[in-house]
């Protein structure tokens, strides 16, 4: 299974969760990169490969703080500290469509995501 380290998240990719947070989504992340790449980025990787395939695994523990979040911040105001998050009907994209999304932006040049023979 493929993992990115702490470090990684926070300095390479720039991730904004704490690290009790990214150590649970890690997990997740893992599992769904496995079963969405059918087990590829388990595998010997080039260290572009390998590097797109961790900025990938980064996308998508954010992108499942986001489903357990609700979807999305639908409005922020600063000064009160009100936040309205978007649920329900009203959010745009699924939970899954968000997981394949983050995966997708860094891994569609790769061929981890293709499904067919080669």
């Amino acid at each position: 299974m493929l993992t990115a380290d702490y470090k990684f998240y926070t300095e390479t990719y720039h991730g904004k969760m704490e690290q009790a947070e990214f150590d649970r989504m890690a997990v997740l992340s893992s599992a769904y990169l496995d079963e969405l790449t059918m087990g590829r980025t388990s595998g010997t990787l080039t260290a572009d490969v390998e590097e797109r395939a961790k900025l990938a695994f980064c996308a998508v523990a954010d992108a499942y703080l986001l489903n357990e979040q609700g979807g999305g911040i639908a409005s922020e105001t600063n000064d009160g500290v009100s936040v309205t998050y978007v649920a329900g009907i009203s959010n745009s994209k699924t939970e899954g469509r968000r997981l394949y999304e983050a995966a997708a932006l860094f891994l569609g040049p790769t061929g981890l995501l293709y499904r067919g023979v080669r």
